[in-house]
Parts: structure tokens; sequence; C-alpha cells
């Protein structure tokens, strides 16, 4: 089901309460998704920091590599989704209103992301080089960049919430109160 389904017609009688209310539980277990794979990996970049066996910690870094690959492809889905189908629907509600733009905040939410990713890109190019001849300072230098992208793309997934939680349910509320 697909939000994007409602977004070409125009007026609050076109919205559809349950593609709504699908598009925010999606969105409620795929940042659940992320954050947990955002956990382990900050959990295992930081078991690199402290590690004192450097043949344990470029193990740890390679397999890392391997999640923070595969969380980036997540991550972008989940994103292309949130762009094309979530965001332009909450910002065309809002936008008949007579209440300030939202897009700043999806600006900011934009500029969030792709630090994170930097972040995740950063810690690839630098691990690319961690062998076991690699000091013990580089390969926490490399951790120390992926632990800096968790915390960030954590922060973005809640300031994500915190915008699109309370659109959603205004959007919700103005649907009942226009069909009662």
């Amino acid at each position: 089901m697909a939000i994007n389904s409602t977004m070409n017609r125009v007026g609050i009688a076109s919205s559809n309460p349950v593609e709504l209310e699908y598009a925010t539980d999606r969105l409620i277990a795929e940042h659940e998704a992320l954050r947990s794979a955002l956990r382990k990996m900050e959990a295992g970049a930081k078991e690199v920091m402290l590690a004192d066996d450097l043949v344990r910690g470029v193990q740890i870094v390679q397999e890392l590599r391997k999640q923070a690959s595969l969380f980036v492809k997540e991550l972008e889905r989940h994103s292309e989704w949130e762009e094309h189908d979530l965001f332009p629907f909450l910002a065309g509600y809002v936008h008949r209103e007579s209440v300030p733009s939202i897009l700043p905040s999806f600006w900011v939410l934009e500029r969030d992301h792709e630090l994170g990713v930097s972040f995740i890109q950063s810690f690839q190019d630098m691990s690319k080089e961690v062998r076991l001849a690699a000091g013990r300072k580089q390969i926490a230098e490399a951790a120390g960049h992926l632990v800096q992208a968790c915390l960030i793309l954590n922060d973005h997934l809640t300031m994500e919430e915190q915008l699109v939680f309370p659109l959603a349910e205004k959007v919700l509320t103005d649907l009942e109160s226009f069909f009662s």
C-alpha cells in the first residue's frame, strides 16, 4: 500500500486514514530495524576502540564493514520511500494550511542523513586499509567514525519521528472531524 496513491488528489476528503496509519506503522517498524542495526554497529565499533587484541580488532572491523554496507542499503531504501511517498504527502497536507512551511525541517533531516552516511563512508574508506600491520590508533580512529555515524543517524531517526508523528496525528484528527 502506498500513501503516494492519494497525493495527486486535492482536499482532505481524498486522504485515506488507512494508508496514513499504514505509513506510520511502516515508519515505526523500519526505524526500529534501523536502530537495532545502529546499536549493533555502535557496540562493535566501541569494542574495537577498547580492544587490546589487534587481531580481534581487525576481525571486528571487517565484520563492521559488511554490516555498514548492508545498513546503508537499507537506510537508502527507507529514505527513498520517505522522500517519494511520506514526506511529500505530509508537506502537501501542511501546505494547504496557513502555517509556516515544514520544508526547512525536511531539509535539516536530509542534511543529517547525508552527514551520517558520510561518516559511514569515512569508516569504510579508512577500514579498507586496516590490516594486522595497522596500528591500534588507526583502527580506533576508523571505528570512531562509525560511532559518530551511529549517533548522528540515531538522532536523525528521532527527529524524523518528532516531525512526522505530530503531522500524521493532525491529519488523522482532521480527517476524523471532517467525516464525523
